[in-house]
């Protein structure tokens, strides 16, 4: 188990390989909580993982509902659906 060394203002550098693990980059958020005494940081990807989890759904749902549609149509439908997830995240980040 690696150990890191608390810096200024309570700073502290995640082992590299735990960072490749977790797919951590800079600028990512982490929610950090206590566990007795522990401590738990959990990688947060409000948009990222989440929508494209939705999008590649939504997707197949397009896809499922408009064959013999033109690849065209497909596509503004999807950018429609992504608008509105996107709407829906925020408003969900909102109310917070």
């Amino acid at each position: 188990m690696p150990i890191v060394k608390v810096m200024q203002h309570g700073q502290i550098t995640i082992p590299k390989k735990i960072r490749e693990t977790l797919s951590l980059e800079k600028g990512d958020l982490a929610e950090i909580s206590l566990e007795g005494e522990k401590i738990v940081i959990v990688p947060k990807r409000l948009v990222k993982d989440k929508v494209w989890r939705e999008l590649l759904e939504v997707m197949d749902r397009v896809h499922e509902k408009n064959k013999g549609v033109s690849e065209e149509q497909v596509t503004r439908d999807v950018i429609k659906a992504i608008a509105e997830l996107r709407e829906e995240e925020y408003a969900l980040q909102n109310k917070t």
